[in-house]
């Protein structure tokens, strides 16, 4: 056999010599390829077979029926090409070497790849089948003895290295394999077939084929261990957790089983432990970065434990990570094709990271961004302070819009119905926060995604309302345009549409960006050590977008509060009650202006928690501070006959006084 496939590899031409394993240099059939698909799918293990097909003119072809009911897969080699039925999807044809002669060929097959990898004379062929069909007809049969056509008789069949009668149609039944050698053989085959580009399976198919043939496996002793590549696994005898100390060290993990995992799993059992290195099987949609590119398996023999008192532990070991980022213990769900960090809890150290989880499946490491952690106390501090803020705020501006809209004529006052779209935008980002933060905590992907989409909405909104509000200063007190031309109307377009173009954008590109984001939690007391929220799921989106677009906001409205400072400074007040006038219009401003969200671009390093706390309070309550502001000043006050101030006047007709000028702006900012 050997000499056989090195000839068929090796030869640069179909060969021409006869029934010799020496010198037949073909190529592998294909359908002896699907025959192996029928034999090996129906199988728990791979299998391989070769032959000799001599081609003639015009059948330098394969064609593939799937979808057929039967159990079989039967394989006809015919004078314009081979056929090939199973009930195996999809159906496919393949164009292989057009020169007629005589070809070795040579088909593997890999369930737990799902592929087949078809060598035919000096031509490479791979496919990937799916499901099987649900269709119970077009079931056929074929009579072993009928005889077959002139010159369609394939010679020198193997299969799984035993020699099979010619013939022109091979049919194959189930095949079951336990053999500790050809296991090992498998794993390492698929080892070598992970390590190269473009071969890829899921994570829930290459779980089952493990599942059932380390379950199936026969070998000596209380554990034996298979393969040294990229897939290696080792099988237990569940008879005490001791015998976990066996697992090699060259698998470089190091797992720790509760006796309650025993209980769970009864006497007889197996316990599988399986490493995969590399991403192309567990990858998910985000392209999650896993930690020294190592996936740790942990199962037990036809049993599913879960909910388990004492954590299952897992030590990866890995080289210092970088300060920027932080590891993370996730699982990977099968329902989602996904990384869920539910039921596991993170311990990092400097050489390695101990997981500690409720459940056995497949685990991994994810490097993520480095988040600040924080312990569960003062997540619930910031919780209990975000949450009473956000209500408060929501309350009172709502309360200020009523209140604005029962006594004023905003309509007629473009400098007021900018402070009430503001309001409304931070009366919508305080909704939205707190129903996001709420969803966050169930699992309803799609209406969390929407939750997400306006949750970023409304605080763009609110960035975008914060700019108007510096530049309705500008035109105030700079420029002093004429409000009566003011394009109010064009500003509302720009503070409510821009935000929705960019997140409509954002949602085109790509719907994943929107979604579950978690933070670390230093949470001991439960099995969840992150924090959700229905939001943007890529940091770098939050960055450039959000980050980016609010500098530029908060440096122009440092630039618009500057300009009235300076004017306050060049002002001489009379009395007191005026100064504190002054003081309040300022005060106002900061919060108009948004300048407090500034506070986030120093949460890092020894004042992060100081930071949180900080913004927490400011920011969550800012509409009830722009209510205060909007109340104080609406109070009455006396006017002195030389300093009058018309309320409706918007721009003045001639130079000022900068006393004057400075209480014209001071009321124009409110009515």
């Amino acid at each position: 056999m050997d000499a056989l496939i090195d000839c068929g590899w090796n030869e640069k031409r179909p060969c021409t010599c006869h029934n010799t394993a020496d010198s037949q240099g073909a190529e592998m059939s294909p359908i002896l390829l699907l025959a192996l698909l029928q034999g090996l799918l129906l199988g728990t293990y791979g299998s391989s077979l070769c032959g000799i097909r001599m081609q003639f003119a015009g059948g330098g072809f394969l064609q593939y029926h799937g979808g057929f009911g039967d159990d079989t897969v039967i394989i006809e080699n015919r004078l314009d090409g081979l056929i090939v039925k199973s009930g195996y999807l999809p159906s496919t044809n393949l164009t292989l070497q057009s020169l007629p002669g005589n070809y070795i060929f040579c088909v593997h097959w890999f369930p737990a790849l799902r592929t087949f990898i078809l060598k035919y004379g000096v031509q490479n062929y791979s496919w990937h089948v799916m499901e099987r069909s649900n269709e119970n007809g077009n079931t056929f049969t074929v009579l072993s003895n009928e005889t077959c056509p002139e010159n369609t008789t394939m010679s020198n069949m193997s299969f799984n290295w035993i020699k099979q009668k010619n013939s022109c149609r091979f049919v194959f039944p189930h095949q079951n394999w336990n053999s500790t050698k050809f296991v090992d053989h498998e794993i390492s085959e698929i080892s070598q077939l992970l390590d190269k580009p473009g071969v890829a399976t899921s994570g829930r198919v290459l779980r089952r084929w493990i599942d059932k043939t380390l379950s199936g496996v026969q070998f000596k002793g209380n554990s034996h261990h298979f393969g040294n590549g990229t897939l290696q696994a080792s099988v237990f005898k569940l008879n005490s957790v001791d015998v976990l100390r066996s697992i090699p060290k060259k698998m470089g993990i190091s797992v720790s089983v509760p006796k309650q995992v025993i209980e769970k799993a009864g006497s007889g059992k197996r316990l599988h432990v399986v490493t995969v290195h590399g991403t192309s099987v567990f990858k998910d949609a985000a392209n999650s970065t896993v930690l020294g590119d190592k996936v740790i398996g942990v199962s037990v023999e036809n049993t599913k434990v879960s909910n388990l008192c004492e954590d299952i532990m897992f030590n990866f070991e890995h080289e210092p990570v970088k300060t920027n980022l932080s590891p993370v213990c996730v699982f990977w769900n099968e329902s989602t094709d996904g990384w869920s960090t539910f039921g596991c809890r993170t311990f990092p150290k400097e050489n390695h990271t101990q997981c500690n989880c409720s459940h056995l499946t497949y685990f991994a490491v994810l490097m993520q961004y480095s988040s600040q952690k924080i312990s569960e106390e003062h997540l619930v501090s910031l919780s209990v302070l975000t949450f009473v803020g956000c209500t408060i705020s929501f309350l009172a501006a709502l309360f200020t819009i009523c209140w604005n809209f029962c006594t004023r004529k905003t309509h007629l006052n473009p400098t007021l119905n900018i402070h009430m779209n503001l309001l409304g935008a931070v009366l919508l980002l305080d909704f939205c926060f707190m129903s996001s933060a709420v969803l966050g905590a169930f699992d309803l992907p799609s209406v969390c995604k929407g939750s997400g989409m306006l949750l970023h909405f409304a605080q763009l909104c609110m960035f975008t309302w914060m700019g108007i509000e510096g530049f309705n200063l500008y035109r105030l007190v700079v420029k002093v345009f004429d409000s009566t031309s003011f394009a109010t109307k064009k500003l509302a377009v720009i503070g409510w549409g821009f935000p929705a173009l960019i997140v409509l954008v954002i949602f085109l590109v790509d719907f994943e960006y929107y979604g579950l984001y978690s933070i670390n939690v230093d949470r001991p007391s439960s099995c969840n050590s992150r924090a959700s929220i229905c939001w943007l799921t890529e940091p770098i989106i939050h960055k450039v977008v959000n980050l980016g677009y609010f500098g530029i906001v908060f440096l122009f409205n440092c630039g618009m509060l500057t300009v009235m400072v300076v004017r306050v400074l060049h002002l001489m007040p009379h009395n007191r009650r005026e100064q504190t006038q002054y003081c309040v219009t300022l005060l106002g401003l900061i919060f108009m202006l948004g300048l407090p969200w500034g506070i986030a671009f120093f949460s890092f390093g020894a004042v992060y928690l100081p930071v949180q706390y900080l913004f927490s309070i400011l920011n969550s309550l800012q509409g009830l501070f722009i209510f205060f502001w909007y109340w104080a000043l609406s109070q009455p006050h006396v006017k002195h006959p030389s300093r009058s101030l018309d309320s409706s006047s918007a721009t003045p007709a001639s130079p000022r006084s900068d006393q004057s000028t400075l209480m014209s702006d001071h009321k124009k900012l409110l009515t």
